[in-house]
Formats: C-alpha cells, structure tokens, sequence
C-alpha cells in the first residue's frame, strides 16, 4: 500500500535533456486533410496527445533521442497508431513518443543545435533517429528513399522548483491532501483516480493539458518552465535519461495550515443500497394505495356503498401516495446526492442550467405528477367499467364512423367494450411495477451479506490515490484496511433466473444486476423522478468522462493492474447501450403504454360523456369529468418529461457515435485484437487475473447494436407522439362540431341522440 508520504522531494533538478526535432513546417500543408492526427503515445500505452498536424512557419515535431520499447501484449492491440507504434526486425515492438513544439526565437533561445551528433554516442542513439525519421514517413506518407533533415538539439539548465518522485497512486494522493503543492503546479483539477488537469501559459497564449498516470509506475512531477509553463508528469525512466535531481531527498509531510483535501469522488454504488430501500417501499406503497383503491371501487360498489366511487376516495388515495412518495424521492436521493453530484457537477433541465433549489422543485413536481397518474388511472378504469354499460353504444357508433369501421359491429358491443379495453390498459401499466420488480429485486441467497462499510467520514482515510476505509467485514480481528473501487454488490434476480432457467434457449440473455441499476428501475416504478434523474445524467457524465479522457479497460503490466486507453470506445458503447436497454424498457411501458394509451382512452371516453351529457341536458362540468380533466392533463405532463428524456438520450447518442463511428467502421472489419480487459477474480480463496479480448469486429458490433436500441426507443416516441397528438387533434375538433364528435377519415360526425345508449 502506498500512501502520500512515500514521496520523494527534490529542491531542484539538473536538465540536460537532448531531443531529435523535424521542423517540417508548410511542406506537407497540400496533403492536410489527408494526415492522420499526431498521437502523444508513450512505452507504457499511456496517450498524452491526439490532435490534428499543425502546419505553418514554426511547426515542428520533437522526440527523444534513445529508442523506446513497448511490451508485446501492449503493442499488438494499438491500433491507428501505425506511424508511433511497430515490431522490429527482432521481434521487440518501437514506439516513438513525440509531441509538437514550435521553432520560434523562444525556441533557439532555449535549445542548441548540435552539430556532430555521433560524438556524443552516450546520450544521441543513431537507431533511434532512424527511427525518427521512419515514423515521419509514416505519418507524412513519404517515400522510404525520401531523406529528412532532422535536428539534434541539447538544453541545459538547472531547475529550483520542487520535483516530486513516486508512484502515480502516492503521487495522486498527495496532490489529493495539498492545496498548496496544486497551486504551485498550477493545477485546476484532479480527473478520477489517475488523472489531472493542469493549465499551461506561453507567451500571451493559455490553455489546458491533461494527465493520466499508471498508479503503480513511478513518475516525477514538476513545474516546467521554458517554451511554456506547466506541470509536467514524466515517467521516472524518462527523467532519468537526460535529469538528475538536486539536494537530499525529504519525504513528503504536509504542514496543517496547508492543507485543504479534495474530497474523494465517490462512486454511486457505494450508497445505492441505501436509496433502493426507499425506493422499493415507495413502489409497493404506492402501487398498494392505487390497488386498495381499486378494490374497494370494485367491491364497495357490488355492497351498494356508494361513498366508494366520490372522489374524496381518490383525493385521498392520491394524497397520501404523493405525500409518501415526494418524501422518499427526497429521502433515497440524500444518500446519492454527494456522488451523484460530484459525476453531474451540472444540473440541466432540457440542456437549461438550473439551480439546485430549481431543479429540485420541477424534479419533485414531476414525482407529483407521476404518482398521481399511477392513482389516476386506477380510479378511471373502474369509473369505465362501471360506466360502460351506459356509454357503449356511443362506444359503438364512433368505432364504425372511424377507420375501423370494417370490423364486424357486434365486436365493439361483446369484445372490444370500453370495460374491457379499460381492464386491459391498466393491466398493461402495472407493468410499471412488476418489470422493475423482476428485475430488481435480489433473488434471495443472491445478494452479498454486506455493504459498504462505512456511514460516517471517521470510518474513512484518504492514504492513496484511492480512499480507504478503516474496518472491513468479518470477524473482528480479521477486519482490516479495503480498497473501495474493489468493492461490487452484484446480484441475481427473478428476471436472471428465470432466464437461466427457461428463456436462455431462446435468446434471451441475463446480467446481473447491481443496486444502482435497481434503484433507476424501481424509481421509474414508484414515480421518483428525483431519484430517477441519475438513471440518465449519471451514465451520460460516466460515458462523457469515458470519450473526453479515453478511459479504456485495464490491463496487466508488470507493475499490476492500470487503466489504459485502449478500448475506450467499446467501453463508451456499452455504457450507451446499459442506459439505452433502460430506457427503451421506460418508453415502451410508460410513455406508450401507460400515457399515450391511456390518454387516447381517456380523451374518447370524455368526448362520449359530454355527448351523453349533452343529449340528456346534464350538466357538464360534473365531478367525473372534472377528475377526468385531471388525469388528461396530469398525463400529458408526464409524457412531456418522458419526451425531456427521449431528447437527452438522442443528445448522448449522437456524441458517442461523433467520437466512436470513424474508429468502429475502421476497424469493423478486423479480427485482430482491438482491446484487451483485464480483471481480477478470486476462487476458493484464490486470486488470478483473467482475460478478455475484444476485436475490431466486436467494436462494430457494438456500435450498431446501439444504433438499434436507439431507433427501437425512436420509433415508440414517435408512435407514441402520434397517439397523443391525434388524440387532442380529436378533442380540440370536437369542440367546433354541432355533435361534439370529431374523427379524421369523417370529420364532424351526425349528432348522437338517446338512443345511441343501452
């Protein structure tokens, strides 16, 4: 375990620090849209750069001056970086790790050219300035026989800014702990557990630089000053080729009037299971009000109580079930706030920045929308059943004037009743509940006996550039020190066993769940939309954060596990498609089954009563159509969240396929090995580092898979749109006609007497 304080500082460091420079400047700007971007790649995979050639008078190209080596396994699955990347003649793979510099006076001023580079054999390798010179081919499309004119130059100078030495994980804890050391390197800020950020200054230019660190590598980090100012993350090997350090080494001790440690960006994982119980009660609890209610509706009314159908039952069912699920949704989100708001740091509505007072109130007016519509619809349907009787014959008389009207009359009056049809939506709706029920729920024996370890901030230690916490599980003196990012609560489901144990021949295929899914699920299940809100914003950070920096998968290097870029864009898909399989299950069973259904039904059987209404001289404005008013318009709201949603989504799609389309269809193709995930598993007390290897074929498949889970979940929408859009088509129509009826293949339809009733 390494911790802060097993860094090393240096008062200063001597720099003599020769490098190879290709001043190429306008000669290739005809071939510009042609050349591949330069790409910063250093021996252990790590990628500093990816950017366009830049091509004007001071353009210019600098690299070291002695050979680099990249391991087999890591070479072979680099790909677009042919010209920085190959295998020799003898089997060892070259890497030339260059970045670009202008050669401007700043420049001369600072190196000088060396005239004689073979008399100084010990610092100038003349094979690796072959090797120079045979990547700028590659990268410029040269011919082979096509000589450049490259410079070897030297800078020499001595540094007295501090310079920090040890691994990236203690190197990352320190700057984690120390205020004043990230002021000093001018750095803004620190990007998950192996990155930073830094700004750089030159001339009256500034900008920002990204680092990512291997935690187990040994780096120096300094300021550097020269052609620009910045902090500089040097691997140790690096340094040790053209530096030596000054002064006795000091262990790293950090005074307290310096201190002001960043706080640990948690991960959502490690308090879901506390909001999944809020979440799960409220589903029950407000499925059970909506239930209760339709019970006592169907049976009261079969008793003759006839307080059971006043609309005081539903105030009161839904009052209660909002109450209860406006204090849950606020209740399981303060155990995610913290890092859910560390991931988002934005709060958006409908790409609008709102403030968190804002956001909170239209989040909790949704939750009371959704909720209600839950108790709504319950109340409507057995209003329709117990009413169908009386209003089938107007049922009937608008389905033949539709363009249904070729199906046989005595289905509208038998089949297809306003009873059944009513039954049969809210049937459908219920899905809401038992879907997210099924797969939600752990299976029992599934889940782990634990979780995480620690409630209070006492419990935990920022030692590394993880966070540790002080007790783990087990018996007393077994308990001990764990690292969190290790931690995963996964589990089986009712849904992952029933496929495993009957579907999986069909297809189907299972994944185990986690609490952070299962809370998303059961918030859209109860209506949370607070809650719900990280089911979207959360992974569409997590999959910004995958393109912006190119997280790949992990891999197995000498010094152990460490993040790599390689296979960002698989990861980047696969995190689309977790949030898209979510969604599409949300739109199909929310916003067209439940909403534009429902509201299509619910609009019909408004236009029905105000025609029997009408034909009888009732007063209009009564208690059955003013809570039916209601429940429209609670449902359109509610679709129009949903719709917020579909966009964003849509927005998130369309930034993956950005960053990820050219690379999938480059590579589609190809069998090689693409990217390769290293994990480690443990068997029987047992720990092993297992393998999966991902190919340029698997990245394409990939891509289209998400292609087509965001035109399924486009295609509902637009249905669904449609659905709502000609139902109040239908109902604003109606107004203007004499008969208060309206359809599109007819028109305004002849007025409907008595005797349309049974």
């Amino acid at each position: 375990m390494q911790t802060a304080g097993s860094v090393e500082v240096y008062e200063g460091y001597k720099e003599s620090a020769y490098r190879y420079v290709f001043p190429y400047k306008e000669q290739y700007k005809h071939n510009q849209g042609k050349l591949q971007n330069l790409i910063t790649i250093l021996p252990s995979a790590q990628r500093e750069n990816d950017e366009a050639l830049k091509h004007n008078d001071e353009a210019g190209l600098i690299a070291y001056t002695r050979r680099q080596d990249m391991e087999a396994d890591l070479a072979k699955i680099q790909h677009g970086v042919d010209p920085f990347v190959w295998a020799r003649g003898d089997g060892t793979h070259a890497v030339v790790q260059m970045w670009p510099v202008e050669i401007n006076p700043a420049f001369r001023k600072n190196f000088r050219t060396i005239e004689n580079p073979g008399s100084e054999p010990e610092n100038i390798d003349l094979e690796a300035l072959k090797e120079f010179k045979a990547s700028m081919q590659k990268l410029f499309q040269l011919n082979n026989s096509e000589d450049l004119t490259v410079l070897s130059v030297i800078r020499e100078r001595e540094h007295d800014t501090p310079i920090y030495i040890g691994t990236g994980g203690a190197l990352m804890a320190m700057l984690r702990s120390s205020k004043k050391i990230r002021d000093d390197l001018m750095i803004v800020a620190l990007l998950g557990q192996n990155g930073l950020r830094c700004r750089w200054e030159c001339e009256d230019r500034t900008g920002m630089q990204n680092w990512k660190l291997d935690l187990s590598l040994e780096y120096c980090v300094y300021l550097k000053q020269g052609l620009d100012t910045m902090a500089c993350v040097k691997p140790r090997s690096q340094f040790d080729y053209d530096s030596n350090t000054c002064g006795e080494a000091l262990m790293f001790l950090h005074a307290h009037d310096t201190v002001e440690t960043l706080p640990y960006v948690m991960d959502l994982e490690w308090f879901a299971p506390e909001a999944y119980a809020w979440t799960l009660a409220t589903a029950l609890f407000v499925w059970s009000c909506a239930i209760v209610m339709v019970l006592l509706q169907w049976h009261g009314a079969a008793f003759g109580w006839n307080w059971v159908n006043n609309p005081v039952v539903l105030m009161v069912a839904a009052s209660v079930s909002i109450a209860f699920a406006v204090y849950a949704d606020f209740s399981a989100m303060k155990w995610c706030v913290v890092p859910w708001l560390q991931n988002v740091r934005k709060l958006e509505v409908v790409r609008c920045k709102l403030p968190f007072r804002c956001f909170l109130t239209f989040q909790l007016l949704s939750t009371l929308l959704q909720v209600l519509t839950i108790q709504t619809n319950a109340w409507f349907m057995v209003t329709a059943a117990q009413e169908s009787g009386d209003v089938v014959g107007y049922w009937h008389s608008l389905w033949k004037k539709s363009m249904f009207g070729f199906v046989p009359e005595s289905i509208w009056n038998t089949w297809i009743t306003p009873k059944s049809v009513a039954i049969l939506l809210w049937c459908l709706s219920t899905v809401q509940l038992i879907l997210p029920l099924m797969t939600s729920v752990p299976w029992p024996g599934s889940k782990t006996n634990y979780s995480f370890p620690t409630r209070n901030a006492e419990d935990s230690q920022v030692t590394s550039a993880e966070l540790f916490i002080k007790y783990g599980w087990g018996k007393q003196e077994e308990r001990g020190f764990f690292v969190p990012e290790s931690f995963h609560n996964n589990f089986s489901t009712v849904w992952n066993k029933l496929v495993v144990e009957v579907l999986e021949v069909w297809g189907f295929h299972s994944y185990l769940c986690t609490y952070r899914e299962s809370v998303a699920n059961l918030a859209l299940a109860a209506g949370l939309r607070y809650t719900g809100s990280m089911s979207i914003s959360y992974p569409r950070q997590s999959i910004n954060q995958i393109m912006q920096f190119q997280e790949g998968y992990t891999f197995k290097t000498k010094d152990g596990l460490d993040p790599m870029p390689m296979g960002w864009e698989l990861r980047a898909l696969t995190e689309f498609q977790q949030l898209a399989r979510t969604h599409c299950k949300r739109v199909f069973f929310i916003m067209f089954c439940k909403l534009a259904l429902q509201l299509n039904l619910q609009i019909t059987f408004l236009s029905i009563l105000r025609i029997q209404q009408k034909a009888l001289d009732i007063e209009y404005m009564n208690q059955t159509n003013v809570i039916l008013m209601i429940s429209i318009a609670s449902l359109f709201l509610t679709f129009f969240t949903e719709f917020i949603d579909v966009a964003v989504i849509t927005v998130v799609f369309m930034r993956v396929c950005y960053y990820v389309r050219g690379t999938a269809l480059k590579v589609g193709g190809s069998a090689k090995a693409f990217a390769q995930q290293d994990f480690e598993v443990e068997e029987s007390g047992d720990k092993s580092v297992q393998s999966i290897i991902h190919s340029g074929s698997d990245l394409k498949a990939e891509y289209y898979v998400a292609w087509r889970l965001w035109f399924r979940m486009i295609t509902i929408t637009f249905i669904s749109m449609w659905l709502i859009g000609y139902a109040l088509l239908k109902a604003f129509c109606a107004v203007s006609c004499q008969s208060g009826v309206w359809n599109y293949s007819s028109g305004c339809l002849p007025p409907m007497g008595q005797n349309q009733s049974t």
